[in-house]
C-alpha cells in the first residue's frame, strides 16, 4: 500500500485560507509530476475556473510555472480537477447502494485482478474510479429512471471532461474522500489500470443491463460508437448496447445550413457541385457520429433541397441521386467531428454534473454602462472587433496590412486626412510570405517600426514545434498579447491558413463560426483589432463583394468591417479600397491607391539592394461602392467573353480544329484559356478525339446547329 497523503480539506481545525492556498498549489504540482493534468475548480462547484481549460498547457519549473498563479488569479477556485483525456473517470452516479455495488463489481471483473483500484466518493453511494488510456475517446453514458423518478446514471468521463479529485462537493458542501484515504497522489498515472474505448463501451452496456434488471426504465444513452439505433423495448441487455447515440447540436445545425443554402441557389450557380459538396460534408459528420439520429434523413433532405432549387427538374432524379451518393461515399471515408469549441455535443460540458451547474449568462440592460466605439482607424477599423480585407491575389492586400502595421507602430498619417491610429504593438501571422525577404521589407517601406511588430512563426506545444492554429492555440496568442503589452492590432494573413489541418471545413458556415467566435471573444476581451486577410472565391459571376469572401458567408458574418480591394474602373493603373460592410459607422468613401517601390536596405551577402513595394494612397476619396466597382468591371469581363465566342465561331466555321492549335491562337490573341473554355461550353462546342488512335489529337467542332454569337447564357 502506498503512503497515505493528508488532504488539506480534511484538516481539523480547517486551515486558514492562505495556508490552504499554499497546500493546494503544492498538491497540484504533485499531481502534474505524477502524470496527471490538474486544473482549478470553483470551490463548492464542479466547474473549471479557466476558460478553454480543455486546451490549457500545464507546466511547472523549469518550464513556465502555470500552476502557482492559479490561486492568485482564481482565489475562489481551490478545488482541483483532473482532465480526463488520458485519465478517464468511470463515474457510477447511482443512488441505490446495491445496484451501485453491482455495477462496480461488473467493472472490476473487466480489469486484471492485480490492478490498483482507487475510488473517490462525494455523495455516497455514488463513486468514481479513475483509469488511464493511451488513445483518447469521447464520453460514454447511459441513464435510467427509477419508479420514484430518481435518475441514475453511469458515465465514462473522457476527452473533453474532468472530474474533481479533491475539494468541496457541490451538493454536500463537504470534502470529497478517497476510500482507504488512498488518492491519485499515492499512485503515479502510469500505474493506474489501462482501459480503452471498447472496454468503456462494454462497461456502460453491462451497467445498463444491471440497471434494467432493477426495474428501471431507460431515459437515454450516449454511446460513442456505431449501433443500429433499434431497441426491443426491454430495459435490459439489448436495449443498452443498441441505444442511439444522438446527434450533436453542431451536426443538426450543419444539416440545416447545408440544405437551406442548396435550396436557395439560383440556376447556373454550380448547384450540382454544391449538392455533391453538401453530401460530402454531411456524411463526414454521419461517419463521425455527429448526425446519428438524422443519418437516415440526410439523403431525403438533400434531395428535397435539390427539388427546391430546380435541379431535379433539370437534371432528373437519377442524376441527383447519383450526385448525392458520390458525395456520401467520399464523406463516409473521412469522418469529421465537431470542432473543440462550445458548438459541440449536447452532453459535453465542464464536468459530469453539467445539468446542475450550467446556466445562462445574463445581464440586465440597466446594469450596463454605454460606451462609444473605440476606433483604431476612425470610421473603418475598431478595436475589440474582427475585420476582413478581401480580394484577388496581387491586389495589394499584403501591402495594405504593412501600411496598417506602420500606422500603428510609427504614427504614419492615414490617407485623405482621416487622422491617425493610436500607437502600440502589432502581432502579425503570415502563412504565405517569408518574413525576412518579403514582410519585413514591406513593413520598412511603409514606414513601420520593426521593434514594435512581432511575427508569429508557429507554436511550441509539449516541447514540439507545430503550425499555429486558431482552433487549438488561441490561449498561446492570448499569452503573447499579454507578454508584449499594448498590442493594438493582430494581423492574420490569410485567415484560412490558420484553421488547423483537417479540423475545419472552410466551406461550412458552422465550422467557420465555431473558430471565429472564440477569436471574436478574444478581441473583445483584450480590446484589440483583429484584421484578417481573405481571398476571393472563384464565383466570379457573383457581383456582391460580400459573397466573394472565401468559401463561407460566416467569415463576413463574424466581421464588423469588411473591405474589398478591387480594380478601379476609371484608372487601370490604380486599385480601390472600398467598404463592403461596416456595422459600426456611417458609410465611408472608397480610397484609391497605387504602388511605389523603395530601397529599404542592402544585402551584403548577395551585394544587392533590397527593394520593396508599398501602398501610395491618392489624396481624394472616390464615390463608389464595392458592388458598383465590381459591376463596372463586369463590362470588361463581358467583352472578353464576347471576344472569345466570336473567335471560336470564326475559327470553327469551316470545320474542326485541333484543340492545342485553338488554345495557342487564343493566347496569342489575348484570350485567356479559362475564358475560351467557358465560351466553348456556352456555344455547345464538342470535343472529339482522332478515332482509332490511343494517343490521337483532340479536336473542337461546332454542334450541328451552332448557337448565335449574341447568345447570352441563362
Amino acid at each position: 500500500m502506498a503512503l497515505q497523503t493528508e488532504d488539506p480539506f480534511l484538516a481539523s481545525p480547517p486551515l486558514p485560507h492562505e495556508r490552504l492556498r499554499i497546500a493546494v498549489t503544492a498538491r497540484r504540482m504533485a499531481y502534474l509530476k505524477l502524470g496527471y493534468e490538474p486544473i482549478p475548480i470553483l470551490s463548492g462547484r464542479n466547474r473549471p475556473a479557466i476558460n478553454g481549460w480543455q486546451d490549457v498547457r500545464i507546466t511547472i519549473p523549469p518550464d513556465e510555472d502555470v500552476i502557482t498563479p492559479w490561486t492568485e488569479t482564481h482565489p475562489g477556485a481551490l478545488s482541483t480537477g483532473i482532465r480526463t483525456r488520458y485519465t478517464p473517470g468511470f463515474d457510477i452516479d447511482i443512488r441505490d447502494q446495491d445496484v451501485a455495488d453491482q455495477v462496480e463489481r461488473a467493472l472490476l471483473n473487466m480489469i486484471p485482478q492485480q490492478s490498483i483500484v482507487l475510488k473517490r466518493v462525494g455523495l455516497p453511494p455514488k463513486r468514481l474510479i479513475p483509469f488511464r488510456c493511451v488513445t483518447p475517446f469521447k464520453k460514454i453514458s447511459v441513464t435510467f429512471k427509477a419508479a420514484d423518478e430518481t435518475i441514475h446514471k453511469v458515465e465514462v468521463l473522457a476527452d473533453g471532461q474532468q472530474f474533481v479529485a479533491e475539494g468541496i462537493h457541490e451538493t454536500t458542501q463537504q470534502p470529497y474522500r478517497w476510500v482507504d484515504n488512498v488518492s491519485l497522489l499515492n499512485v503515479a498515472h502510469e500505474r493506474l489500470p489501462l482501459v480503452d474505448e471498447p472496454l468503456a463501451r462494454r462497461f456502460v452496456a453491462e451497467a445498463g443491463v444491471i440497471m434494467g434488471r432493477a426495474g428501471w426504465s431507460k431515459v437515454g444513452a450516449k454511446l460513442n460508437g456505431k449501433n443500429d439505433g433499434k431497441s426491443n423495448g426491454k430495459a435490459g441487455a439489448e436495449a443498452t448496447e443498441t441505444e442511439k447515440r444522438g446527434s450533436s447540436i453542431y451536426g443538426r445545425t450543419a444539416l440545416r445550413a447545408e440544405c437551406e443554402k442548396l435550396a436557395a441557389m439560383p440556376r447556373d450557380s454550380g448547384r450540382n457541385n454544391a449538392l455533391n459538396s453538401a453530401a460530402f460534408n454531411l456524411f463526414q459528420l454521419v461517419a463521425g457520429d455527429e448526425l446519428d439520429e438524422e443519418k437516415d434523413q440526410v439523403r431525403e433532405r438533400l434531395f428535397a433541397s435539390a427539388e427546391a432549387c430546380g435541379l431535379v427538374v433539370e437534371d432528373g432524379a437519377a442524376s441527383v441521386h447519383a450526385t448525392i451518393e458520390s458525395g456520401a461515399k467520399a464523406g463516409w471515408l473521412q469522418p469529421r467531428h465537431a470542432p473543440d469549441t462550445n458548438g459541440g455535443r449536447d452532453d459535453q460540458g465542464h464536468g459530469h454534473d453539467k445539468d446542475q451547474t450550467d446556466e445562462l449568462r445574463i445581464v440586465t440592460a440597466a446594469d450596463l454602462q454605454m460606451c462609444a466605439v473605440d476606433w483604431l482607424w476612425p470610421g473603418r477599423f475598431a478595436r475589440g472587433k474582427i475585420a476582413l480585407i478581401a480580394g484577388l491575389p496581387d491586389y495589394g492586400k499584403g501591402q495594405i496590412a504593412a501600411f496598417l502595421a506602420a500606422a500603428v507602430t510609427a504614427a504614419i498619417q492615414l490617407p485623405c486626412d482621416e487622422g491617425n491610429t493610436p500607437q502600440g504593438n502589432v502581432i502579425w501571422l503570415n502563412a504565405e510570405d517569408d518574413a525576412r525577404d518579403t514582410i519585413l521589407p514591406r513593413l520598412v517601406a511603409a514606414g513601420g517600426d520593426p521593434k514594435r511588430v512581432h511575427f508569429v512563426n508557429g507554436a511550441c506545444v509539449s516541447g514540439e514545434d507545430k503550425s499555429f492554429s486558431l482552433v487549438t492555440d488561441l490561449p498561446l496568442l492570448r499569452k503573447a498579447i499579454q507578454k508584449f503589452g499594448n498590442v493594438l492590432l493582430v494581423i492574420i494573413d490569410p485567415v484560412s491558413a490558420y484553421l488547423g489541418i483537417g479540423r475545419v471545413d472552410c466551406r461550412s458556415a458552422t465550422d467557420v463560426r465555431g473558430v471565429l467566435t472564440p477569436l471574436k471573444e478574444l478581441a473583445e476581451e483584450l480590446h484589440i483589432a483583429v484584421i484578417a486577410i481573405a481571398h476571393f472565391n472563384k464565383k466570379d459571376d457573383v457581383k456582391s463583394a460580400l459573397l466573394r469572401v472565401s468559401d463561407s458567408i460566416a467569415y463576413v458574418a463574424a466581421a464588423r468591417h469588411v473591405y474589398a480591394v478591387l480594380d478601379d474602373p476609371e484608372d487601370k493603373n490604380s486599385k480601390l479600397f472600398v467598404k463592403a460592410k461596416n456595422n459600426l459607422a456611417r458609410d465611408t468613401k472608397a480610397l484609391r491607391y497605387g504602388f511605389g517601390v523603395k530601397t529599404v536596405g542592402h544585402d551584403p551577402k548577395l551585394n544587392v539592394d533590397i527593394n520593396a513595394p508599398y501602398v501610395v494612397w491618392h489624396p481624394q476619396h472616390v464615390e463608389v461602392t464595392a458592388n458598383e466597382a465590381m459591376q463596372a468591371g463586369e463590362g470588361q469581363s463581358a467583352y472578353a467573353k464576347r471576344e472569345a465566342r466570336e473567335f471560336l465561331l470564326e475559327r470553327l466555321n469551316a470545320g474542326p480544329v485541333g484543340a492545342d492549335d485553338l488554345l495557342e491562337e487564343a493566347e496569342q490573341s489575348g484570350i485567356a484559356k479559362r475564358t475560351l473554355k467557358r465560351a466553348k461550353k456556352e456555344l455547345g462546342i464538342r470535343s472529339r478525339k482522332t478515332p482509332g488512335k490511343f494517343d490521337g489529337r483532340w479536336f473542337w467542332e461546332l454542334p450541328t446547329k451552332p448557337k448565335s454569337a449574341n447568345h447570352d447564357p441563362q
